[in-house]
């Protein structure tokens, strides 16, 4: 670039969203000089980056117009494009639901249309036979349309694929360059003698002279448009709000599933996405403004109801994000304005290009780049290669694939983000990649990280510093969307040269185990070809269940994520941990250390191998019955096979994100999970905020509103849905009275605000029964973070790989009494069990399991899994009992401890265990009574097994009297750190 920031290129296209992209990757077929200005810090920052993600079949559009050409079109290049190109691409078909006879027109219409643009493989179907193809359908489907050539995509990813390969051919892209102006500038004669030569101005002071204009630029290409011609464009922005749902509910539907249009609109769809997600939305709501992207509790609501009419689960359960996007819609006849005016030769419109544009784009700019060769008289392009090099993502990979990855960079041992399995590896490559990341998000999107179920709630700290290791640029200065969205408020000065210093987790070179006292870095030649036990993760739980395992005995592995042990201990620099357990009071690293010192005891002498740094990928069970199970981990040393007698699931928990919660606003930086933030507080030395709010009164929140307070912070309120606290009750005293922090009952955040980083959450009071907010009650209040402590929730993705039922309620195994889950052989405990608002009491459960799995690897009993046990059932005033199960036949003589928390605040509580029999009728094993009990605290009732007589289950009921009285709304279990 010149010093006078001038630039000379053949092609300048105004915008890096899908359309723009493409354009870009087709005009690399000719011998021309492309330059991209986008407005945004990334690709896809408009509409491309919040859509369906569908490729559309084309029955929709009118006849005859550009939407049904070039959608036509599109669809037919999309699996080609996809095999050169390597972006996520499944034809999946889709179904157009009818609900009753004026649908069945509106169906039949469509068949008729789909004959007119040429579109093959449409056919409409009966209700019987809609319900075959598609049996969660809700009730009332008359009948349906079936176009087998129907698709999705991931649109970011088909933008990226496209820049990435333009950049390759010789393009250059300017992020952070909004265009102001274009103009004509003859060149050599008159207009219509000589190509039209071009000057695109950007508000930094770049320059862009060009023989051709290729305006893409979403809801500003009417802008841009009506500075050159006098064939003027208006766009209407139309908001479209979706709900993202967990990859556990992806498998709902195997079409994209649309309703019937009718004279109140099309209804919105529900789909599976490529990364097995399921999506639902949009509404289509019009607005004036072109930037604004925040979702409204009145659009979302709008769209979980009309989704319901396919898809009646859709709620708020299992889903993990909310969003939305603009199109940019045309006002007039609404189709597509593509190509020159005829006033302005050499600019080339891509305008009103809403829906079917994502489908429509490899047809648009094939089209558009051979008019502009043609124009320019430019020769192909002999070096193009249309096929692009594509690295296969880690998650995709089979073993032998990720044993070849992990030879050549051992950063790929490194999974970083848990619920996507995105490594180190992928990370480190997208911030050298042809396109700069200069985001977080732009990492998020490139790489799946931070997309998942925890929605970068474990990963996100994580990924800060690999950013800084690998790029310099600390967390304060490290954007998380747009520029002026900074990740958080102030970083230690230092930062940079202690990320690189610390050699971030598998680093090439870096040792696994060095971190961990005693620890072998791995198992070595001398480690035995079936363990008794192995343990997966290193908290509380974990070591526990290893040091007891090794002491009845067994030879045990210990794999755990970290470099090094102690989970969520490490980040709790407060004291109030050992009470119980050691019978002082001790900080989370002092418990921890306590922990770790009684481990490198056995593994001294030969018992315990730790393989930290390393994750457990799945356990497969045993193909005879009785042989050993097989534990799948991944580690910058490479790819691991455990074969285990026994295994300890001691997994620990995740945190409820934003999206869980479905809060409605935009997406500005500043939201935090309670965790994520003492992460980045106590152990990178960032400050998250300067004014903060906390949503969610559970234990980490609690304690970090006291920690960010000591540190300066001004925390503005404790913000709590419930009636009464989540938290334990000495950490409302010491944590928020302690310190005049205000916590406000009844009340939650309905919506955020923010254009980058947060300004302020809008709070409203609830209704105590249903929890659902007051309209009225609303109250702005400024802040420039949010931290979220709504509850902690088992992490069980191991579980599910080896067949582990889980309870509905706790979200953790079903177990029996001693801690057996339905798989044989396989225990679980900790917060992967149930959530423990005392650490210690995870690591005494932790021993049991150890113990347990010793004993069953060992031959001293069987670990039977689920078999004609007792039931444990919870009963009136009783959220969940564990275990849900007594082995009554293998237990004689021996004690059981009763685990559960209430659903309301109880004063002078009786807890009730009752027998029941075949009949129905009961009989009373045990009586308990307490002073109070709050579903924030765990209540304990021990028993002996012999005391249960014959029975065909057990309840447990509580109430303030013989005859229990429930008071209040349901509450969740809480809290985990104390």
């Amino acid at each position: 670039m010149d010093a006078n920031r001038t630039y000379h290129a053949d092609v300048v296209v105004i915008g890096a969203g899908v359309a723009g992209c493409a354009v870009a990757r087709e005009l690399a077929r000719w011998d021309v000089r492309t330059c991209v200005l986008e407005a945004g810090n990334d690709l896809a920052c408009g509409a491309t980056r919040a859509n369906s993600g569908i490729v559309h079949a084309g029955y929709d559009p009118e006849p005859g117009t550009n939407k049904a050409r070039f959608n036509v079109e599109g669809s037919r290049l999309y699996p080609q494009w996809a095999d050169e190109l390597g972006f996520p691409y499944i034809r999946n078909g889709s179904m157009v639901l009818a609900f009753s006879e004026e649908d069945m027109v509106a169906v039949r219409r469509l068949e008729a249309r789909a004959k007119q643009n040429g579109v093959k493989g449409v056919r409409v179907v009966d209700a019987a036979e809609a319900y075959r193809l598609e049996p969660s359908c809700g009730p009332g489907v008359t009948g349906a349309l079936v176009a087998e050539t129907g698709a999705i995509c991931d649109p970011y990813q088909v933008a990226l694929a496209c820049a990435e390969q333009a950049v390759e051919h010789g393009a250059d892209f300017h992020f952070n360059e909004p265009v102001t102006s274009v103009r004509p500038v003859a060149e050599g004669g008159p207009a219509n003698e000589a190509p039209a030569r071009w000057v695109v101005a950007a508000a930094t002071g770049l320059r862009v002279v060009a023989r051709a204009v290729v305006n893409a630029a979403g809801v500003f290409s009417a802008d841009i448009n009506n500075q050159v011609s006098a064939c003027k464009l208006a766009i209407v922005p139309r908001r479209g709000e979706y709900c993202l749902y967990d990859t556990e509910y992806g498998g709902a539907f195997a079409r994209t599933m649309f309703q019937a249009p009718s004279p109140a609109g099309k209804g919105v769809l529900v789909t599976p996405t490529v990364h097995g997600n399921m999506l639902v939305g949009p509404n289509a709501v019009v607005q004036l403004n072109k930037t604004d992207v925040s979702t409204t509790a009145e659009g979302l609501c709008f769209v979980l109801d009309a989704a319901r009419k396919t898809w009646p689960y859709a709620g708020k359960p299992g889903m993990i994000s909310n969003f939305s996007g603009l199109r940019a819609t045309g006002a007039g006849d609404g189709d597509f304005v593509i190509g020159e005016p005829d006033d302005a030769p050499g600019f080339f419109n891509v305008a009103c290009f809403d829906s079917p544009g994502l489908t429509s784009a490899p047809a648009v700019a094939a089209f558009l780049a051979g008019r502009i060769a043609e124009q320019l008289g430019a020769a192909p392009n002999a070096a193009f290669v249309p096929t692009r090099r594509v690295r296969k993502a880690f998650a995709d990979m089979d073993e032998e694939e990720r044993a070849a990855a992990i030879a050549a960079d051992p950063r790929m041992g490194h999974v970083v983000c848990r619920c996507r399995d995105v490594t180190e590896g992928e990370i480190a490559a997208v911030l050298h990649g042809p396109v700069p990341a200069l985001s977080l998000d732009a990492i998020k999107w490139r790489t799946g990280a931070m997309m998942g179920r925890c929605h970068g709630g474990f990963c996100m700290p994580e990924i800060a510093r690999i950013v800084a290791a690998e790029t310099g640029v600390s967390p304060s200065e490290l954007d998380k969307r747009g520029v002026g969205s900074p990740l958080v408020s102030a970083a230690r000065p230092d930062y940079r040269q202690v990320a690189a210093a610390a050699g971030v987790a598998g680093a090439p070179g870096a040792a696994a185990g060095a971190a961990t006292p005693g620890a072998p870095a791995a198992p070595g030649p001398a480690a035995p070809a079936v363990w008794d036990v192995a343990v997966v993760g290193g908290g509380a739980a974990g070591i526990a269940a290893a040091v007891s395992a090794a002491r009845e005995g067994a030879r045990v592995v210990l794999v755990d994520r970290e470099k090094k042990l102690g989970g969520i201990l490490k980040q709790c620099v407060h004291s109030g941990f050992g009470l119980h357990r050691f019978g002082e009071e001790l900080t989370g690293p002092e418990y921890a250390a306590r922990e770790i010192k009684a481990l490198a005891e056995h593994c001294a002498q030969g018992a315990v191998a730790v393989f930290d740094g390393a994750s457990v990928e799945s356990v497969d069970r045993p193909a005879q019955a009785g042989g050993p199970l097989t534990v799948h981990v991944m580690a910058p040393s490479g790819v691991h096979r455990f074969r285990t007698r026994t295994v300890v699931l001691a997994s620990g928990s995740r945190e409820r994100g934003i999206g869980a919660i479905n809060v409605a606003g935009s997406r500005p930086s500043g939201v935090f999970s309670a965790g994520s933030a003492q992460n980045l507080m106590n152990m990178q030395g960032c400050l998250p905020g300067r004014r903060v709010a906390v949503l969610g009164s559970g234990d980490i929140g609690l304690i970090m509103a006291r920690r960010l307070a000591s540190q300066g912070a001004d925390v503005v309120g404790v913000f709590e849905i419930m009636p009464h606290p989540s938290g334990l009750r000495r950490n409302i005293v010491q944590c928020l009275d302690d310190f005049g922090i205000p916590l406000h009952l009844g009340t939650t955040v309905v919506r955020l605000e923010g254009e980058g980083r947060l300004s302020a959450v809008i709070t409203s009071k609830v209704d105590p029964e249903t929890l659902a907010p007051l309209p009225g009650t609303e109250r702005r209040v400024a802040c420039d973070t949010l931290l979220l402590s709504v509850g902690l929730i088992p992490e069980n993705e191991v579980a599910k790989s080896a067949g582990v039922a889980l309870d509905l309620v706790t979200g953790g195994a079903c177990v029996d009494n001693h801690l057996v889950t339905s798989v044989p052989n396989v225990f679980a405990c900790g917060n992967a069990l149930h959530i423990h608002d005392l650490v210690d009491h995870a690591s005494a459960e932790g021993s049991v399991a150890g113990v347990q799995a010793a004993r069953a690897a060992l031959g001293r009993r069987e670990a039977k899994g689920a078999a004609r046990d007792v039931p444990v059932v919870a009963g009136e005033g009783v959220r969940y009992v564990v275990p849900q199960r007594i082995d009554v036949a293998a237990s004689s003589g021996e004690a059981v401890r009763l685990s559960l928390r209430v659903t309301s605040v109880l004063e002078n509580p009786r807890f009730v265990v009752e027998a029941v029999d075949k009949s129905g009728e009961t009989r009373v094993v045990k009586r308990v009574k307490a002073r109070v009990a709050v579903p924030a605290e765990m209540v304990q009732i021990p028993l002996r097994v012999d005391d249960l007589g014959p029975c065909e289950s057990l309840r447990v009921i509580a109430g303030e009297s013989a005859r229990p009285r429930i008071r209040g709304a349901v509450a969740t279990a809480g809290g985990g750190a104390e």
